[in-house]
């Protein structure tokens, strides 16, 4: 349906505006914050596709969208539709269109029988807020949101009115002042919201009152009724008394009729019927009974009546705040407890009563916990407030959750006997696991860890404390198409906690009533090590068959540093506070992981789910097949992690992708030189790329220099549309070794970027001499010369950097050196458990070979192999050293092989490395050690000192002006160093795997952090 006025046109989504919203949204980001994400047709398609809407409305201007207004059940509450989303392009303001929009959803909402529209905004919103008032919205009064009401769709349903509105237009004849300012009339406690309309001698007014969303007044020209209390606060059991007044201005007696309409907990028992002439007021009684206090996110338990003026009906309705006489809350500071600990409850007591009391408290005996005292007695003013404090001791485990019996003493001497059980606290230790139920909350407790599900919205939070609080969550979970948000706000069937041997697990059961005879069972299991598991199962209990449902669960992170597959590579972005600011369009596996404050947090969802963010949620879906009466389905779980691995590694292959990961990671924002390869052919020019894996376009500058020479200069505006950037920059005559930096300019943002480039050029020379009887093996790549004699020992005893030694070695033969004897020193790697008596008595030969790496370059290398025959634990064991060179590059590349592992299980074993460094005199080296950016620096044989080497090392002479770089490699677990007096030694650890990744040592006259060689961790060889 299309509906036309002048030259804009409102007309419902389908399919084909898909990319004219698009391009509507990515125009109007000034409007939003101005924002850069930049939206998609496919992203529109998929997003209108689960969202849940009603309907949706477009503003056109001929082809082009220009306006948006969703309209949706409203979740947070029952008896109301939502508009969740309303834009209109920032070049088509001015023009009534977010008008046309906001009364085409109120319409809408009339025609279905609703009685409320809601909608949020923001206080600032100072344009669009005149015009929701205007269009008949209150703003309600409150610090943590900004939330507006209209009333209208109610008005129109009101019999009694309808004479009235027969001569009156509720918009134009509305005489409503329009603040920027939350509204409200204040009585009593209450807050009531009131329209006004006059036209010619025709007037009308109606009050709703803000707690119970309905009428509480209607006046006409013919006549007025009003329901009134003295309080809006309520004491629970306590009998109440309310006014019903009715004023008939019609001077003819007419036939008044009201009867108490008993919903839930509040009580009216009452009818009268009555021909009035004039006034009548009708005192009547009510009784609120028990329940919980009521969530100012929803409608509170009214006081309700229905009336009939000569058979017009209406509904009146006052919304109550119920309490006890007091309200009792509190908790208990620390985590974990343990048997026989002293600890203390902290206990606000408030009393709720409009005049003094004396309240008398008293716990019950618990096989948890011992009290020393069980009765208190407090003394409070009206609406006052105390600090109870009340020691006890650790008897046992569980949800410690008290009945208390409370006697409070009014000072006419009236009593008010309650019992309150709201505070509940979990007595927490390792190895615990239970359930427990507070005031607010289902809590879930397994060791150090809980689970937290809030009653208000089934919202499920997780973490490795007490605290409700955390920065990822669990939504209520949907059922489609179309989605059906009333999980979030229906009340479970069933709500039950049971344990195995591994996991405690509690159940929620729901019944939809959007898809008749359908049973969901939510369930979410805690294990003590931090890992959070959730599913649900589905149960035709009706007669209806279901060909294919959806469920979708969405859910929430405040991400610091968030890892994801995207487009086959894993992407790190920096802090996201909404998952919308993420080009995850390109997902390619099922998890994401974060290291949030140094407590990593990952998720994976079933690898049949389609995933995808939806502004600041993300949600996965899974399709149910067909579901006969009957049929039960159990949908695969998804799997949070609270520290229970550490690393996206770790989560990646619990996700069950199972192949390792050998690419880059890159930033959100990557410059990628010479596609990803660090070492550039022989060739004039290389190329860099700049991608953004943001929602967003590059819009900015680069500035591009290679060592200290500016290079390129490269400019790109939003208005290209581009999300990726590439050009090329000369090469020629540069360093062997180069340094790029690149200050980069990308809206408001500002970086620096450091990476490598190897320049190879030349070639390696191989050769072999002899000397002392032994054969040595050299290769020289005209900067630096290694030299080996596997008759000596298997590694390298000489490495040179433009003619300086660098390796401290007893070369030709073996000696007793400080702790060592013998000692050769030099640079090998050997198993773990081996010596090196025990290496010299195996035999070893070399060879030269030529390798290529991952990205297909070749390097030269001298291949030292070693086959183990003596020793007792690594007897059959051969195994390969290599060590690399490329052309005229200071770069010495170094792994292991093992070709043969003799039968050995080498899982727990590590490839040790070592190389011992020399100088004129070990005084004149100097280990820079630099760690999270800071440097310090320590001299060689000085004294006996042990280092752990986080970012490498930089080791230098006083001599001269080179320095050396020992880089760990990829899998590494260990890079130290030691030294004294006699000895300058370095060692590696790696995992004694069949093929080690490899290790890099480079040198260079220039200072830089040894993380810049991290890049070398793409180079692997097989």
């Amino acid at each position: 349906m299309i509906q036309s006025t002048d030259k804009i046109v409102i007309a419902e989504y389908h399919e084909g505006f898909a990319a004219g919203i698009a391009k509507m949204w990515n125009l109007s980001r000034d409007s939003w914050g101005g924002d850069t994400s930049v939206m998609t047709e496919e992203q529109v398609k998929t997003k209108e596709a689960n969202n849940g809407n009603i309907t949706l409305y477009l503003a056109l201007d001929g082809e082009e969208v220009v306006g948006y207004c969703g309209l949706s059940e409203y979740k947070e509450d029952t008896g109301s539709l939502y508009i969740p989303l309303l834009n209109v392009r920032p070049d088509y303001h001015g023009r009534k269109i977010g008008k046309m929009l906001v009364l085409k959803a109120l319409q809408k909402t009339i025609e279905l029988g609703w009685p409320r529209l809601d909608l949020y905004t923001w206080p600032g919103n100072v344009k669009a807020v005149p015009l929701y008032k205007k269009c008949g919205f209150f703003w309600e009064d409150r610090d943590d949101t900004t939330h507006l009401m209209n009333f209208i769709p109610a008005v129109h349903q009101t019999q009694l009115l309808k004479p009235a509105f027969e001569k009156l237009d509720w918009y134009s004849s509305s005489m409503r002042e329009i603040d920027v300012k939350p509204d409200g009339i204040k009585e009593s406690g209450f807050t009531f919201y009131e329209y006004l309309w006059e036209s010619g001698e025709v007037s009308a007014r109606v009050r709703f009152e803000r707690t119970g969303r309905g009428i509480s007044l209607i006046e006409t020209d013919d006549y007025l009724l009003e329901l009134s209390m003295d309080h809006h606060e309520v004491i629970g059991n306590e009998i109440q008394n309310f006014q019903l007044k009715f004023i008939n201005k019609t001077g003819v007696p007419v036939s008044f009729k009201a009867e108490g309409n008993n919903q839930g907990r509040v009580e009216a028992v009452f009818e009268h019927d009555l021909m009035a002439e004039s006034d009548a007021v009708i005192t009547g009684q009510f009784i609120v009974h028990e329940g919980e206090e009521p969530s100012i996110w929803k409608t509170h338990p009214s006081l309700e009546v229905k009336v009939w003026v000569n058979g017009e009906e209406c509904e009146l309705r006052l919304g109550l705040l119920p309490k006890q006489p007091a309200k009792i809350t509190g908790g208990s500071k620390g985590n974990l407890r343990f048997i026989n600990q002293e600890a203390e409850l902290e206990i606000e007591v408030e009393n709720n009563l409009e005049e003094d009391a004396v309240f008398h408290l008293s716990f019950p005996v618990s096989d948890l916990v011992e009290l020393e005292e069980r009765d208190f007695r407090i003394e409070l003013h009206k609406k006052g407030r105390k600090l109870l404090k009340v020691p006890f001791i650790v008897k046992k485990y569980g949800f410690y959750q008290p009945e208390m019996a409370i006697l409070a003493i009014k000072e006419n001497g009236d009593e008010l006997a309650f019992s309150c059980s709201s505070m509940g606290i979990p007595i927490k230790s390792f190895g615990q696991k239970f359930g427990g139920e507070s005031k607010d909350y289902w809590h879930i407790c397994n060791g150090i860890c809980q689970v937290n599900i809030r009653k208000l919205d089934y919202k499920i939070t997780a973490g490795r404390n007490e605290s409700v609080n955390q920065p990822f969550a669990f939504f209520a979970p949907k059922l489609g198409k179309p989605f059906s948000a009333e999980f979030s706000k229906a009340k479970p069937v069933a709500a039950e906690w049971f344990t195995d041997d591994t996991a405690i697990t509690f159940k929620l059961v729901f019944k939809s009533e959007a898809f008749t005879g359908i049973l969901v069972s939510l369930f979410t299991s805690l294990y003590g090590e931090g890992l959070v598991k959730i599913w649900a199962e589905l149960t035709n209990e009706g007669d209806e068959k279901y060909e294919n449902l959806y469920f979708s669960q969405p859910l929430y992170y405040e991400m610091q540093k968030p890892y994801f597959p995207l487009d086959n590579e894993v992407i790190e972005f920096s802090d996201i506070k909404e998952l919308g600011f993420m080009e995850l369009s390109g997902i390619t596996e099922n998890w994401f992981f974060a290291d949030h404050n140094g407590e990593p947090v990952g998720f994976c969802w079933p690898k049949n789910a389609k995933s995808n963010p939806d502004g600041w949620q993300f949600y996965y879906q899974q399709e149910t097949g067909c579901i006969e009466s009957g049929d039960q389905i159990v949908l695969a779980p998804g799997y949070l992690s609270i520290g229970a691995f550490r690393t996206w590694e770790e989560m990646r292959h619990f996700a069950g992708v199972g192949t390792e990961y050998k690419k880059n990671v890159y930033q959100e924002k990557a410059l990628i030189i010479n596609r990803g390869n660090p070492v550039a052919k022989e060739q004039d020019t290389a190329e860099f790329t700049l991608k953004t894996y943001r929602s967003s376009y590059l819009n900015g500058t680069i500035d591009l220099y290679l060592n200290t020479d500016k290079k390129q200069t490269s400019n790109f505006s939003q208005e290209q549309e581009l999300s990726v950037f590439k050009s090329n920059f000369p090469i020629k005559d540069t360093e062997p070794l180069s340094i790029i930096n690149a200050e980069i300019t990308l809206d408001s943002e500002k970086k620096q970027v450091r990476e490598l480039l190897l320049v190879p050029r030349g070639n390696v020379r191989k050769l072999t001499e002899e000397h002392g009887g032994k054969t040595v093996y050299i290769m020289d790549n005209g900067i630096i010369s290694l030299k080996g004699a596997p008759d000596f020992y298997p590694g390298l005893f000489s490495l040179t950097y433009k003619e300086r030694e660098w390796l401290d070695s007893s070369f030709p033969e073996p000696v007793a050196k400080g702790w060592w004897n013998p000692w050769t020193g030099g640079m090998k790697t050997v198993p773990s458990q081996m010596s090196v008596f025990s290496l010299l008595k195996e035999s070893s030969s070399a060879e030269f070979t030529s390798v290529k790496d991952s990205y297909g370059n070749e390097w030269s290398a001298l291949a030292i192999s070693t086959k183990v025959v003596h020793h007792s634990i690594w007897k059959g064991l051969e195994y390969t050293q290599y060590f690399a060179l490329l052309p005229g590059v200071p770069l010495l590349a170094h792994w292991v092989k093992a070709e043969n592992a003799g039968g050995k299980y080498l899982l727990n074993e590590k490839w040790i490395t070592d190389l011992f460094i020399a100088g004129s005199s070990l005084k004149d080296l100097t280990l820079t050690v630099s760690d999270k950016g800071a440097e310090s620096a320590y001299q060689a044989g000085v004294e006996e000192q042990s280092f752990v080497l986080i970012d490498g090392s930089r080791i230098s002479s006083c001599l001269s002006p080179e320095n050396m770089y020992v880089m760990r490699s990829k899998d590494n677990e260990f890079l130290g160093a030691y030294m004294n007096k006699e000895a300058f030694e370095v060692i590696s650890e790696r995992k004694a795997g069949p093929l080690a990744k490899p290790g890099f040592i480079a040198f260079d006259e220039r200072s830089f952090e040894g993380r810049l060689l991290n890049r070398l961790h793409n180079l692997e060889f097989c």
